[in-house]
């Protein structure tokens, strides 16, 4: 164990010249009472190291018996072609030179003496060193390095770059501008630049120096996943497709802004819409379900038939962003909405079927919140700023009829009746003469959101305290109620959208703080209608982890929640017990009945699946500290001779940074057999083997603990930074990830097994079934996979990709395919290459 490969393919030399060495002059006899050498000590090079130029470094201890020494160097994930001096004698140093291949900064160097009877001495401490490229020739050009990522390619102008599928270089003049242009192949798509500056394309980038950068191409969710789910982080608006079976649903989550179309009869996101050249903000479907128009940020209206990437039409509408928009009933027209920065708004009217002006422009004088457009087609009400509501006859000859005291809007299906919400409050009009039909009070506050049934006399009502009722508009009567009021009522912002479905009796409720996009039901008889949630998580998605058995994949949240899917992506039941706290860690027993999670309450519960019920726990991580709660990363379920086992590591917050520490319970009298307060080094990975409990370092580490003996012990891997871990199916292999790439290291040795080299980092990693491949994802945003080949490599693979950091990944017991999720709230279940 205490022999350690340093580069790939190097290990089985040094374990043959260590024997070697033991075998030269010696007896059985001498070394029976041969003691081994002392601690060595490493120097090294004076001057700075340079890829393909030699270097010396130096190495020295001293033998107790005199014998003489021959020193081993490990320059760990440094590749160099030598790794042993002469023999020297003991007390002397002995120089090694080598020749290393790789640029970069390594961290790992050392050395240890072995004397003639094969006695091995204790490694010298780790020195760092650095090795430098090459210096560019001086002919008054610059360097540009592509690396492509994913199926495409990528061309510069000037020439030089042509093609480009892997790795490329080429040499401009100094200062030139080079343009990169990029093309995806047939089913992936252009993810964007890194190390690159920003990401128009085709990208230019002024060479004024040498320059690396990298071009992300990932398949098309459409073509690569098998379904999809998402989260939403502020959705404001929804609108049904006109058959009922898909929503879209506007998030004005960040700059851009997106719409989610969701196929809800399946449960599954069916596409997003982004556009790289406008941000989108506002939504609303037509009569025909390739009318689904986007109002942008920069006055243009898109029309989008879901499926189709690109609108098939787009034209200006304003000189400002759309922030609201609606069809009339035939779908022929389209009216459109400008609030105007010095105050009042302008309304255009559009022929769909060339982007042409309709109808005069309609001018208010205060900004616009809302439009409807009446079932009948002769009125369009406007809900402007203070409280009011317009209603204009749309020959806009005469005055508008104004409602006072107006915080809320519906038509009736026929457009014969309208509805007016307002404090503690909800009145019936005639729409032919504007009488008050009907008035029907309620326990609400502002009716800030109203709905009219098309297929039955129900109103539903919501204000910003979340009360929810649906209303029989010639009674009064509560059908059903579906409130859930905050502890804190200035916990969220009420429901931003109502929408009835189209031909059923359910309705869509949308709120932006917390987000959410749940789907209630109504049945006359029963005083609560049932709620779906639509989003997977409100938050990211931190962990992902597929039962054993393969029909259920669990997805924890940053909302402190963890949801329950089954294997064709439908929501099955929501695991609420860590108090609102993030939830990090997922762990399945391994007949898939119990399922462990862990999140920053410090505490680690297990669930009985098939109930949803809380059925052992919860178990809390000693803290360091009184007053801070640690945070629980990592959970790991075991049964071996009748007990249960639950492992878990978490951290603990410092001033200075953090702690990790380790802990484990028997799961059925709760009594705590292991705890480590304090690791020697974060953990990045924890998980069982046959030898016991498995706990990876971030310093290339990892202990072994056997629940039997009770006993720890140390394994050595080259030395890097760890930023993931994953142990593997059969428990003899840990796949890493650090700064230089990811690699393949034997458990029982720490031996290099397998690398890759990349600069990108990964935040997770999980392997397949059957131990040949591995999956991860990080900062980059795609899903990678990486198999394990005869020659020792990893080829890597681009499986897709999210909108944000990947944050988790699971592989589907087949092997067939493997579940992501990311900081974008996203959870995908992607085919395996």
């Amino acid at each position: 164990m205490w022999v350690r490969s340093w580069t790939w393919g190097h290990g089985a030399r040094v374990a043959g010249a260590l024997a070697l060495s033991a075998m030269l002059g010696c007896s059985s006899d001498d070394g029976a009472s041969s003691k081994p050498p002392g601690t060595a000590r490493i120097e090294l090079p004076v001057s700075a190291l340079t890829v393909g130029e030699a270097g010396t470094f130096r190495c020295v201890a001293e033998d107790p018996d005199g014998d003489a020494l021959t020193y081993v160097f490990d320059w760990g994930r440094a590749k160099a072609d030598t790794g042993m001096s002469q023999r020297v004698p003991s007390g002397t140093a002995a120089d090694v030179t080598a020749t290393f291949q790789t640029a970069g900064e390594f961290f790992a160097a050392r050395c240890r003496a072995v004397d003639t009877h094969g006695q091995v001495g204790a490694w010298s401490q780790y020195v760092g060193f650095a090795v430098q490229a090459p210096p560019s020739p001086n002919d008054g050009k610059r360097e540009l390095t592509l690396d492509v990522m994913g199926l495409g390619k990528v061309r510069s102008t000037p020439s030089g770059i042509d093609g480009c599928t892997g790795t490329c270089s080429a040499r401009f003049d100094l200062g030139t501008q080079v343009s990169l242009e990029v093309e995806p192949a047939e089913g992936w798509r252009f993810l964007g630049w890194l190390g690159c500056g920003a990401d128009p394309v085709p990208n230019v980038l002024p060479l004024e120096f040498d320059r690396r950068c990298t071009a992300r191409f990932a398949p098309k969710v459409e073509v690569a996943s098998e379904w999809r789910q998402s989260g939403a982080v502020l959705p404001s608006d929804a609108e049904w497709g006109p058959g009922g079976t898909l929503l879209a649903v506007m998030d004005r989550s960040d700059i851009q802004g997106v719409v989610r179309v969701w196929n809800v009869s399946q449960g599954h996101l069916a596409q997003e819409i982004r556009m790289r050249s406008a941000a989108l903000r506002s939504v609303a479907w037509g009569s025909q379900v390739r009318d689904l128009a986007v109002g942008l940020a920069d006055g243009r209206v898109a029309l989008f038939d879901p499926g189709m990437e690109a609108p098939y039409r787009t034209w200006s509408a304003h000189d400002g962003e759309v922030v609201k928009l609606d069809w009339s009933p035939g779908g022929s027209e389209l009216a459109t909405v400008h609030n105007i920065p010095t105050g009042g708004a302008e309304v255009r009217f559009w022929d769909a079927a060339t982007g042409t002006e309709s109808r005069p422009l309609l001018r208010t004088t205060r900004t616009v919140q809302q439009l409807h457009w009446s079932p009948d087609g002769q009125w369009l009400a406007l809900e402007v700023q203070s409280g009011q509501v317009e209603l204009h006859t749309l020959d806009l000859s005469a005055m508008p009829h104004v409602e006072e005291y107006a915080e809320s809007f519906a038509w009736s299906p026929d457009g014969a009746r309208y509805a007016v919400g307002r404090y503690q409050n909800v009145q019936v009009y005639a729409t032919a003469n504007h009488a008050l039909e009907a008035s029907w009070p309620g326990a609400w506050s502002v009716s800030s959101r109203l709905d009219w049934s098309p297929t039955k006399d129900w109103l539903v009502v919501s204000d910003l305290l979340r009360n929810l009722v649906v209303l029989d508009v010639t009674t009064g009567a509560v059908v059903t109620d579906a409130s859930e009021r905050p502890a804190d009522p200035l916990d969220g912002t009420g429901y931003s959208a109502l929408r009835f479905h189209p031909h059923g009796e359910s309705f869509v409720a949308v709120e932006g703080i917390p987000a959410a996009v749940s789907l209630f039901t109504v049945e006359e008889q029963a005083p609560r209608a049932h709620r779906r949630e639509l989003l997977t998580h409100t938050k990211a998605v931190n962990a992902v982890a597929w039962s054993p058995g393969g029909h259920t994949v669990a997805s924890a949240g940053g909302d402190g929640k963890v949801r329950l899917w089954n294997a064709s992506g439908q929501a099955q039941a929501t695991l609420d017990g860590h108090d609102g706290k993030e939830v990090h860690s997922l762990g399945w027993n391994a007949e898939g009945t119990w399922l462990a999670t862990g999140g920053a309450d410090g505490r680690a519960i297990l669930w009985d699946v098939a109930s949803g019920v809380i059925g052992s726990g919860p178990f809390y991580l000693t803290p360091q500290a009184q007053g801070r709660t640690p945070r629980i990363d990592f959970v790991a379920l075991q049964a071996s001779g009748g007990v249960g086992y639950l492992a878990v590591a978490g951290h603990h917050p410092i001033l200075t940074g953090r702690l990790s520490g380790v802990q484990v319970w028997n799961t059925r009298t709760g009594a705590s057999l292991l705890h480590i307060p304090v690791t020697d080094s974060p953990v990045v990975a924890l998980g069982w083997s046959a030898l016991g409990l498995v706990i990876v370092h971030d310093d290339a580490t990892w202990d072994v603990w056997n629940p039997e003996t009770g006993t720890r012990q140390r394994v050595e891997g080259p030395w890097e930074r760890l930023s993931a871990a994953a142990l593997s199916p059969d428990g003899t292999q840990v796949a890493c990830s650090d700064r230089l790439g990811v690699s393949v290291l034997d458990l029982a040795t720490g031996n290099l097994v397998a690398e890759a080299a990349s600069p990108l980092e990964q935040r997770t990693l999980a392997w397949s079934p059957d131990g040949k491949r591995f999956a991860g994802g990080g900062w980059t945003k795609l899903v990678f996979q990486w198999a394990l080949g005869e020659d020792r490599d990893l080829p890597r693979s681009v499986v897709g990709a999210h909108e944000g950091a990947v944050t988790g990944v699971s592989w589907r017991p087949d092997g067939q395919a493997l579940t992501s999720g990311g900081t974008d709230s996203a959870l995908v279940t992607w085919r395996a290459p």
